[in-house]
């Protein structure tokens, strides 16, 4: 359970899409960085491979090249795409594959633009900023918090059940067995606009969603990956 941990935990936030229903044994890490990666990369994908929940690519980046795994994606051998982020990993051993990797790093996913373009289903070129602009206020259900509210009095929220409708705006899918949803409602509190989702649920990008969870606060799933706030298993309220 604990190597199981390790490896989704270095995948997080990636993000990304399609395998949460399948059983996933990941692999053994014999020896770990936690060395980040935080500019823009563009890469060319020489090799793909699709091992349960994830994909494999060995890229080429300014000559050097090297391995990547992010959440299963359809990618284009020969294609250029870009990625920031990720932790590097030493003598990771993938028993599906068959395979040691002396280096490999993990991210979040891969993009086809060097803009970070995330959304909506209508507009796959809108940010998540911009939806955010855009979006009017929604409504809260009877007894429901606003994610003002939640942000700017999370420790009152602490380790209770709460009610909360938004417009989902990021999904990550198969991650620690569950499902991670980026919501928002139209209100903030300090630049903080989104709040994530922990459900068994599949949801998709653009839907408006209700869900009934407990709020968690500091929560560490190690690998730098630490939540101040979470809403955990998410019950989707129709």
């Amino acid at each position: 359970m604990k190597n199981k941990i390790t490896f989704a935990a270095l995948l997080f936030s990636v993000l990304l899409l399609f395998s949460c229903k399948e059983n996933v044994k990941y692999s053994k890490v014999e020896k770990k960085t936690n060395q980040k990666v935080s500019e823009i990369h563009k890469i060319q994908i020489i090799e793909s491979l699709n091992v349960g929940n994830y994909t494999y690519i060995n890229v080429n980046e300014n000559k050097e090249k090297y391995w990547m795994a992010i959440s299963k994606a359809p990618v284009t051998v020969g294609e250029t795409y870009y990625y920031d982020g990720g932790s590097v990993m030493k003598n990771f051993e993938s028993k599906e594959l068959g395979k040691t990797f002396d280096l490999i790093t993990f991210a979040e996913g891969i993009r086809p633009t060097e803009e970070i373009t995330v959304m909506d289903k209508k507009n796959p070129h809108t940010t998540i900023n911009k939806v955010i602009e855009d979006l009017i206020k929604i409504e809260q259900p009877k007894g429901g918090t606003t994610l003002e509210s939640i942000f700017s009095n999370k420790k009152s929220y602490s380790k209770k059940n709460i009610t909360v409708r938004g417009k989902v705006v990021k999904v990550n899918n198969g991650i620690l067995d569950k499902n991670w949803i980026h919501i928002v409602d139209g209100t903030q509190f300090e630049d903080k606009k989104s709040l994530t989702v922990t459900t068994n649920e599949l949801i998709k990008v653009g839907d408006t969603v209700t869900f009934k969870g407990t709020i968690t606060l500091d929560k560490d799933f190690g690998y730098g990956y630490v939540y101040d706030i979470l809403l955990e298993n998410g019950e989707l309220i129709k």
